[in-house]
């Protein structure tokens, strides 16, 4: 386990995570950070656990915004393949005759 400090909102956060995830741990400590920083910035709050909370409802509403756009990627990939397999069976179909 690797230990660091991370920053979010003018209070440092001593942390720990696995080595290989330390990268993405200060990554993700500094994306929380900027949303809060958002938040605070546009809205009249001033309760940092209320900013905190709205900041996570916005990265919430981020993240099933993407997973619903990566299933429909999906479907439409599968769609797709489905497709492409049709036409190949069509295809060795016609050249075997």
């Amino acid at each position: 386990m690797a230990k660091a400090e991370v920053r979010i909102f003018n209070k440092t956060y001593a942390l720990k995570a696995p080595s290989e995830s330390l990268d993405d741990l200060l990554k993700y400590a500094a994306y929380v950070d900027e949303k809060m920083k958002e938040v605070a910035q546009e809205s009249r709050l001033v309760s940092t656990e209320k900013i905190a909370l709205v900041a996570a409802l916005n990265i919430a509403a981020e993240y099933f915004k993407v997973k619903r756009e990566l299933e429909t990627l999906e479907k439409e990939v599968d769609r797709k393949l489905s497709q492409l397999v049709k036409l190949v069976e069509q295809a060795g179909g016609e050249g075997g005759q």
